[in-house]
């Protein structure tokens, strides 16, 4: 199934409003594993370091607490002050476990390189950046039965803003205003539990989260590598490729004097 084209029925993202370029970063481990598997990893939103993965905003607490004391006067047994405060509770414990059902893979928008996230998600080197595009992730997605949406973040300070709210998905397409500098363009997959809203990640190869199949050749444009690698590197990196069968273009990066 291709990634879902955003609609009134479906769950709200940020959809780009154009083509463009996209670009992930990434070590030489990760760049082998992804042409030996043939797919991308989507990791668990419980699973990365930013705290703030998935929780709603400081500020809607007040406003959760607000739509609750709104619908008092509605209900046939009105509830105290205590079983208003359990209930927002329950808004945000469910929070708290759809962490644990959605997965993402980043990529980053790219107008030039970023010295950053080179230093951060590859290595200066001896990394690696694939170049690919918003039409290109549709392409190769389109045919490996997965649903999966996409989105761009927005960021915000979750302390002093605040966050849309009524869908789950609104707390995984925003994120801490202090990763603004990534411009961060979303895959997201959601895992589905048999009963309730516990998966059982025991069961899975990888509890860290999930690769799901793409078709590379229509995923890439091209390889980029990384500003102070020698060239045995980008040699090695072209004989990885081959044996692989991946046949694309592999370029210098545009920050090495070379």
């Amino acid at each position: 199934m291709p990634i879902i084209i955003p609609s009134q029925h479906t769950a709200p993202v940020f959809y780009p409003d154009s083509d463009y370029v996209v670009v992930k970063y990434m070590d030489l481990t990760k760049f082998i594993s992804l042409l030996f598997r043939k797919s991308l990893f989507f990791c668990r939103l419980d699973k990365l370091e930013d705290p703030f993965e998935g929780t709603t905003a400081k500020q809607n607490y007040d406003l959760r607490k607000q739509w609750h004391e709104a619908g008092r006067p509605y209900l046939h047994e009105p509830i105290t002050d205590e079983e208003l405060l359990e209930q927002v509770k329950v808004m945000y414990d469910h929070d708290n476990q759809m962490k644990a059902l959605v997965c993402i893979n980043c990529w980053n928008k790219c107008e030039n390189e970023s010295a950053a996230l080179w230093k951060i998600y590859a290595d200066f080197n001896k990394g690696i950046m694939i170049k690919s595009s918003i039409q290109n992730l549709h392409a190769a997605f389109a045919n490996n039965g997965k649903q999966v949406a996409l989105s761009e973040i927005r960021y915000m300070d979750y302390r002093k803003e605040t966050m849309l709210d009524g869908n789950s998905n609104y707390l995984i397409i925003h994120k801490q205003k202090a990763y603004s500098y990534e411009e961060e363009v979303r895959l997201i997959y959601s895992v589905i539990p048999e009963i309730g809203w516990v998966y059982n990640w025991e069961e899975e190869e990888v509890q860290e989260g999930k690769y799901i199949d793409i078709d590379l050749n229509l995923l890439i444009d091209e390889i980029v590598i990384s500003p102070f690698a020698p060239a045995w590197f980008f040699k090695l990196v072209e004989d990885i490729m081959y044996k692989y069968e991946l046949s694309k273009p592999i370029n210098k990066s545009e920050l090495s004097l070379a």
